[in-house]
């Protein structure tokens, strides 16, 4: 009796199923940042403001962006300095 092994490196489809992660990766990537678009959208300007967020800023926390921050001002180390 013969028995043959075979495995996805054989037939060259490692690179397959790292492409099909990469692609969920990013599809879970885009969920968060929607939703975390959606969460604060929902907030009124002075629940946004307490955050030491502006309405503008949205877009760049959800992304992760931190360029918006202003600088030299002092920010409370327990909220990791959104607020």
């Amino acid at each position: 009796m013969t028995t043959l092994i075979a495995t996805a490196n054989t037939f060259g489809l490692t690179g397959l199923a790292s492409w099909f992660k990469k692609i969920q990766a990013n599809l879970k990537q885009r969920a968060m940042i929607k939703r975390t678009i959606k969460e604060l959208s929902r907030l009124s300007d002075r629940e946004l403001n307490d955050m030491g967020l502006a309405r503008g800023d949205i877009w760049a926390v959800a992304h992760g962006d931190e360029s918006y921050k202003t600088r030299g001002v002092y920010a409370n180390k327990n909220l990791g300095g959104w607020v």
